[in-house]
């Protein structure tokens, strides 16, 4: 089997699908970090922190993401850690989602005016495309 050396971490190389990981010649041991989860994450250990064992690859084999708001994610959830089932998307790293702020630091002192004026959460939050819990805990902030 094929082994790549990580891009960024020197003495770091790790072989196509991640079944072995070596840092300094040493062979380094994965384990299940979250096995509460329906797809628990792999990672070993190095440096003094848990790394994930996709992203390693993904970072060995398909180059550094592009920017920091994309993780790494199996394009077949069915199948292994080869480097051809890893890509980068656009999300949070913990893999819930694309995280975008959809109410600005300036928005706030309007929907404060807003509040103040009587308007309802549900009104409001139609307004910004939000959800009214969103409002609700803009109000018990600042209001």
């Amino acid at each position: 089997m094929d082994f790549r050396y990580h891009p960024l971490i020197e003495g770091l190389r790790v072989n196509e699908n991640g079944s072995e990981i070596y840092f300094n010649d040493v062979l380094l041991k994965p384990f299940e970090n979250d096995k509460t989860r329906k797809n628990p994450t792999l990672k070993v250990n190095f440096i003094n922190k848990a790394h994930s064992v996709a992203k390693l690859i993904c970072e060995a084999w398909n180059g550094l993401r592009e920017h920091s708001d994309q993780r790494v994610s199996k394009i077949n959830d069915l199948s292994d850690y080869h480097y051809s089932n890893l890509e980068w998307k656009e999300g949070s790293s913990n893999g819930v989602g694309v995280f975008r702020q959809k109410i600005k630091l300036e928005d706030i002192d309007n929907i404060i005016k807003l509040l103040k004026s009587n308007k309802s959460n549900n009104e409001i939050a139609h307004m910004y495309g939000v959800h009214n819990a969103t409002i609700n805990r803009i109000k018990k902030k600042y209001v």
